[in-house]
């Protein structure tokens, strides 16, 4: 058995495929297998991955005709062979930071399903992060009701033995239903024995290159190049841990001023009726009991986080 089972699934992106392989071998984590996972993948990607493969042991290659939407059966079949304790994804046009996988080790050491802190580059190519929590009820019951997502496949990890327990695992998404990993995720969390948790730790990116369909396959690869050497960089980690800590301390000021305002609101309606009263009161609770409450936790979180895993 090793540590991590780390699945890279791919159609046709064999030059910006290389970048993301080569942040796997950089991990500080070194105990583990990479599956590649074909998905009616072109010649020029088969070459590709035999390359990569050469010098590269732990690589193992899943050649499969196209599937239906992304392949995601494939996924099924490949995780059949998985050794890792916890299986790690990675998409093919997205780079991890060298201690992602470290991180991950850590958090599915005592829940069963988690991720890291989404990390995205828009179509402006501004940075864009995105605070979630796991273990805030409501929250997790957002991403099984509503169309509602705060990571990506890039981002999230399991324990193989959870994922053994799952009545389906990776399976095809319906047709209507836009976000194939949302739908593996809801697998997950539908599950009352499931624990989960998010790490408010940046480990990776997101290139998000669907928000610019335009892009050849070198120019994809050249994006990718650029911000995996960026990752790479302890200053650009350090610059990123204070971009982290500014979105959660604006949520945390938004929420109070809110919070406020409606703590006001109270206040000057207390001689109104019996059931406007009620209503107020309602939505007093409602918001102490949201998300946003429980955001200012990884916010006091965030600097014992950073001195442990910034330097790694």
């Amino acid at each position: 058995m090793v540590a991590a089972t780390v699945l890279i699934p791919t159609h046709n992106h064999p030059q910006a495929l290389a970048h993301a392989v080569a942040g796997v071998q950089t991990q500080t984590l070194q105990d583990f297998e990479l599956f590649i996972v074909g998905d009616g993948v072109t010649d020029e990607t088969r070459d590709c991955i035999a390359e990569l493969a050469k010098d590269e042991p732990r690589i193992r290659f899943f050649d499969f005709p196209k599937g239906p939407r992304k392949g995601e059966i494939h996924r099924h079949q490949a995780l059949q062979h998985a050794q890792g304790r916890f299986a790690a994804y990675l998409g093919d046009d997205d780079c991890w930071m060298p201690n992602h996988l470290e991180v991950l080790d850590e958090l599915l050491t005592d829940v069963d399903f988690g991720h890291t802190l989404q990390v995205g580059i828009d179509a402006k190519r501004q940075i864009v992060v995105m605070p979630a929590d796991l273990q805030n009820s409501a929250f997790r019951n957002r991403m099984l009701t509503e169309l509602f997502n705060r990571f990506d496949f890039t981002f999230a990890g399991h324990t193989m033995a959870a994922y053994h327990r799952l009545p389906h695992g990776w399976r095809t998404t319906p047709t209507k239903f836009p976000w194939t990993d949302l739908f593996m995720w809801r697998q997950f969390l539908a599950e009352p024995w499931c624990r989960a948790r998010s790490a408010m730790v940046p480990t990776g990116i997101n290139t998000w290159t669907h928000q610019r369909p335009h892009l050849s396959d070198r120019e994809r690869a050249d994006d990718l190049a650029y911000w995996c050497a960026q990752a790479a960089t302890p200053a650009f980690r350090e610059n990123l841990w204070r971009l982290t800590a500014q979105r959660f301390a604006s949520e945390s000021v938004a929420f109070e001023l809110e919070r406020f305002e409606l703590a006001n609101s109270l206040e000057a309606m207390r001689n109104s009726t019996e059931l406007e009263r009620f209503e107020l009161a309602n939505s007093l609770e409602a918001m102490r009991n949201s998300t946003s409450w429980r955001v200012t936790r990884p916010l006091r979180e965030l600097g014992r986080m950073a001195a442990r895993f910034n330097g790694r």
